[in-house]
């Protein structure tokens, strides 16, 4: 959570501007906490019932009988296991997998069956991008009644420093088929200005009723990425970034280090699990940038360095900055009610370390005191809490079931 809020506060899309006037729920803090782990829960039992679909069946016996040897087993392999641990980049490492064994499957492309007799195999060589696989799907099954067909197309534009010349993906299909139904569908398209920039990239993935999206736009004034990862309609986990500014690629590369604001006018970040959803947003990003800059601590010089005294009016300043510009909150998506908003404040850390003593000209080791920017929740009573505290209580039931959620089946 505190990472999540983070990337919020530190995020920029005028398409998803938070609604301040959203009412906070009717729950108690407690029972809102309640709400929040049965959700956790919830996310972690459906995705548990996915290992049991035909296509990760399919694709588990794929994995033990193929060898290595047919082409695209090492993606489908790391696809099945990157879905059991959940991982939201399953899908995005996947597609990048099979665009590289594309680019290098020349003279691989065919039809491949499995040979039960020999333990392999036969293959007869094809079309280039067009590759078809028929293999046992279930388990000590003695028929090919598996079938999987990919389909790849190239487009006009050269990929990037690449010798021999490769050009960007334009499309790529894969459909596994158990039984004569469809189990798993893999789609992916892609456009690029001539120089390979992306404009829009589109990657689907359906399983069952699991379904995976991801869609990128970027015109050079409006950039987003949404994620969505759903369960018969229901959103499971879902994560929107947009930018607005000026985007093109020249720009971002000129000015994003050190002149942010030149680069970004606005933005706001989505991201939900189940019915929890964290929304925020900044609709001044060169104010923000260019009050930031104003925030400096002060510093005295021991003759041979500054040591700048990070205390806590500076956090405090800084904090202030962020929450006069960065508006958070979290809220519960079905209902439309929050549960909190989300501030920065300066926290405070007391631990055992060195101090310079400007009296003696040394360091001192002893308990020592310092401040860092950390976020907070304002809950729906006015009380304020670190959001490490927050989840620290309260949540042992979920905590318990992610512990025990371990090897994949």
């Amino acid at each position: 959570m505190g990472a999540v809020t983070m990337l919020l506060a530190f995020s920029s899309c005028k398409q998803s501007t938070p609604d301040e006037t959203l009412p906070f729920s009717t729950l108690t803090v407690e029972q809102q906490k309640q709400s929040i782990e049965q959700n956790g829960l919830d996310l972690v039992n459906k995705v548990d019932a996915m290992q049991n679909t035909p296509a990760m069946v399919a694709l588990k016996a794929f994995n033990n009988t193929a060898g290595g040897k047919a082409l695209f087993v090492k993606p489908l392999a790391q696809l099945r296991a990157n879905l059991l641990r959940n991982d939201m980049n399953a899908v995005e490492t996947f597609s990048q997998q099979m665009k590289v064994a594309a680019v290098l499957g020349d003279g691989q492309w065919g039809t491949y069956t499995w040979n039960q007799s020999i333990k392999d195999f036969d293959f007869v060589k094809g079309t280039n991008y067009s590759a078809t696989i028929l293999f046992p799907a279930t388990e000590n099954s003695l028929t090919n009644n598996g079938v999987i067909t990919v389909v790849y197309a190239a487009s006009t534009i050269v990929a990037p420093s690449t010798n021999p010349v490769e050009y960007m993906p334009k499309s790529m299909s894969l459909v596994l088929k158990v039984s004569g139904t469809t189990a798993l569908t893999f789609n992916f398209d892609g456009a690029y200005k001539s120089d390979a920039t992306p404009t829009s990239v589109t990657q689907t993935l359906a399983i069952d009723k699991y379904n995976w999206s991801i869609a990128f736009t970027n015109n050079d004034v409006d950039v987003s990425t949404k994620y969505a990862f759903t369960y018969d309609q229901s959103v499971l986990l879902k994560l929107e970034i947009g930018a607005a500014g000026s985007l093109t690629a020249t720009n971002i590369q000129n000015n994003m280090g050190e002149n942010p604001e030149k680069v970004l006018s606005s933005g706001a970040i989505l991201f939900q699990v189940m019915n929890i959803a964290m929304k925020g947003s900044i609709n001044d990003f060169k104010g923000f940038a260019a009050e930031v800059k104003t925030v400096r601590p002060d510093s005295t010089y021991n003759g041979n360095y500054y040591i700048y005294n990070l205390n806590k009016p500076y956090y405090d300043k800084y904090a202030n900055v962020i929450n006069k510009y960065v508006k958070i909150y979290g809220y519960f998506a079905n209902e439309s009610k929050k549960f909190a908003d989300v501030e920065f404040y300066a926290a405070e850390n007391t631990y055992n370390g060195y101090t310079y003593n400007p009296t003696t000209g040394q360091d001192q080791y002893g308990p020592k005191t310092d401040y860092s920017l950390e976020p907070r929740f304002v809950l729906s009573d006015g009380s304020k809490v670190a959001i490490e505290d927050y989840v620290s209580t309260g949540f042992q039931d979920l905590i318990d079931k992610i512990n025990s959620y371990g090897t994949p089946k």
